[in-house]
């Protein structure tokens, strides 16, 4: 991607100027973690995984973007998306799991709700976090790829995509080849122990991007496991120009 295909608007460079930066909790957390992003027009944005809508949280205030689309798997999750976001019209919420290949899977709910996945969840995601992960049910949920999505929901171009999906990211890319290629920007979540079976680790999960034109530009909220090493962190990866 080259920069200039990501131009600053002249408001929205002053907005972040602007005085209400400093005494608003939303927007100075947003800006902590977006301050290291390119600078750019962030009109369509996709989150995937959106959980109950954090994410969204942070950059509807901060990039006031055209559209945003929500993909949740959890039912429980996408209802309360839903519920949240009925009013707003730049906001379509789509409950679904994203895998590589459509129709239905079995999403297994996990005793720490977020970790969900339709993946089976290792035994090493307990001693890494200190955390109960046991499954406890599983739900069946509609799926679809992601070249399926953005045929559906008729897009042509992401600015900004966010993926958060529980180990699921190989089968999001082996179902999204086409859909990759109108990505700019993307943020996703890179795991140094496979804490779900099959998932990719982080060198895998950078291999697969960079035969998709992606490249890693930097690391953002890094996380320790107990044992004191690099558990997981969150990467922003550019489209190479």
């Amino acid at each position: 991607m080259t920069m200039g295909s990501f131009r600053m608007q002249p408001e929205k460079r002053r907005a972040l100027t602007e005085p209400g930066l400093l005494f608003s909790r939303p927007l100075r957390r947003a800006h902590r973690l977006f301050r290291g992003f390119p600078a750019g027009e962030y009109r369509n944005i996709l989150d995937l995984g959106a959980h109950e809508g954090s994410f969204t949280d942070l950059v509807l205030p901060y990039f006031k973007p055209d559209r945003i689309w929500l993909v949740e798997a959890d039912p429980d999750y996408s209802a309360v998306l839903q519920a949240r976001y009925a009013a707003n019209p730049a906001v379509t919420v789509i409950p679904c799991a994203i895998s590589n290949a459509s129709g239905h899977v079995e999403l297994r709910i996990n005793s720490h709700r977020d970790s969900s996945s339709i993946l089976p969840i290792e035994s090493v995601s307990e001693k890494t976090f200190g955390l109960k992960m046991t499954e406890m049910a599983t739900v069946k949920v509609p799926a679809c790829t992601l070249d399926e999505l953005f045929e559906r929901e008729r897009i042509t171009r992401i600015d900004l995509m966010k993926v958060d999906i529980q180990g699921a990211e190989r089968l999001m890319i082996e179902g999204g080849v086409q859909a990759l290629a109108c990505v700019e920007l993307l943020y996703i979540e890179l795991s140094y122990e496979r804490f779900y079976a099959g998932a990719p680790l982080a060198h895998e999960m950078e291999d697969l991007l960079a035969q998709h034109g992606f490249r890693l530009r930097s690391l953002h909220e890094s996380r320790l496991g107990s044992n004191g090493a690099l558990a997981y962190t969150n990467a922003l990866f550019l489209r190479a120009g």
